[in-house]
């Protein structure tokens, strides 16, 4: 029996392939496939995270969120570019998720980033109670002392209490101006009853 040759097998290095140029291009091409689909996918998903969140704010604006949130909860923050940026980047994310995964290194790319999110929601959650804490507990020795309706002097502003919560006092001065002072502030300066 004679010995077949099959000229099919890809040479086992550099150095043994006939052409050297072929013997990279066939070693990128895959390489250089993923690479472009991780690009198109991030490209695709980069425009249509913008557009998600260009048009999510667009409806959040005509509905008038930021005006029904201030009336709400008294507090001027801009809930349409909050939530519109929040899909946005939820999306960007997916995105490169899956740009990840395509290049196959989404193992190792989702350990880094959960940890990466578990250090961010640990100083946040700290940095949220710094404040809240000493506000919370000076709250407490103020909930017997300063009730509603009450007139008082804090920084030579007068003004009636209109309500008093864990972690501010809410004040109608004189003028018609409405102040929220965090307790920890308003056990600061100094506070005097008028009746």
């Amino acid at each position: 029996m004679g010995m077949i040759l099959d000229e099919t097998i890809e040479p086992a290095s550099f150095l043994e392939a006939e052409s050297k140029t072929e013997y990279i291009t066939n070693l990128l091409r895959p390489i250089l496939s993923k690479v472009v689909v991780a690009v198109v996918v991030l490209l695709v998903g980069f425009i249509i995270g913008k557009l998600a969140g260009k048009t999510l704010h667009w409806v959040l604006r005509t509905a008038e969120i930021n005006r029904r949130w201030k009336e709400i909860t008294g507090m001027n923050w801009r809930i349409e570019s909050f939530i519109s940026a929040m899909i946005s980047g939820i999306i960007y994310f997916i995105v490169i998720v899956m740009a990840l995964t395509v290049l196959g290194l989404s193992e190792i790319i989702a350990k880094i980033i959960s940890f990466g999110l578990i250090c961010l929601i640990f100083v946040s959650v700290i940095l949220a109670l710094k404040d809240f804490i000493p506000n919370y507990i000076d709250g407490l020795r103020l909930y017997k002392r300063i009730k509603q309706k009450d007139i008082i002097i804090i920084d030579n502003m007068k003004g009636q209490v209109e309500e008093v919560t864990w972690t501010d006092i809410k004040i109608a001065t004189e003028n018609g101006d409405i102040l929220y002072i965090p307790n920890s502030l308003f056990l600061k300066k100094g506070f005097k009853k008028v009746k």
